[in-house]
């Protein structure tokens, strides 16, 4: 297994996630204010979204999410060979999975959002406001995204095990 490779398919897969994260901030806030505190939502009061706008962020949103799901097939597909175990498969995307889940606890909600409070990251009208450096609220759910993160690289490591077994 080369972890240098692991490590620079780590870093795009977070800069990607971290690409959807700034559209969905940004551009449809309704579609991620639910992954801030609550103080934040209330203080931000995203306006519902209309029939169109709904729309759209959920075609941006659905097609940015299968765009993540697919990068860490393509990754373990050129990374591993028939050979290989599903266990190898397995460690490849989970590595992946936590390099993000770290990624996003250290840099995007601890450093952009808690301490630098980068407007890219914080819901539009919250900026500023101090329940945005709520580091413990970040914190959980980090926790809760290395069970989401591991289950998430169980199913992509089925996919790509497969894929790299019977298909290609």
């Amino acid at each position: 297994m080369r972890f240098d490779i692991i490590f620079l398919e780590s870093i795009t897969w977070s800069i990607l996630w971290t690409i959807l994260v700034i559209v969905l901030v940004r551009i449809f806030p309704f579609m991620i204010e639910h992954d801030y505190p609550l103080d934040v939502q209330k203080v931000a009061n995203i306006k519902k979204p209309t029939k169109k706008e709904k729309n759209r962020g959920t075609v941006i949103g659905t097609v940015g999410f299968i765009i993540l799901l697919i990068v860490p097939i393509i990754f373990a597909i050129h990374g591993h060979e028939k050979s290989d175990s599903f266990t190898s498969v397995f460690i490849h995307i989970w590595i992946i999975c936590m390099a993000w889940n770290a990624f996003d606890l250290l840099i995007v909600d601890w450093l952009f959002i808690c301490v630098l409070g980068l407007k890219a990251f914080v819901l539009p009208g919250s900026e500023g406001y101090k329940g945005n450096k709520n580091y413990m609220f970040h914190f959980k759910g980090f926790v809760k995204g290395i069970f989401v993160m591991s289950i998430l690289a169980i199913v992509l490591s089925l996919i790509s095990y497969g894929l790299i077994k019977f298909v290609l």
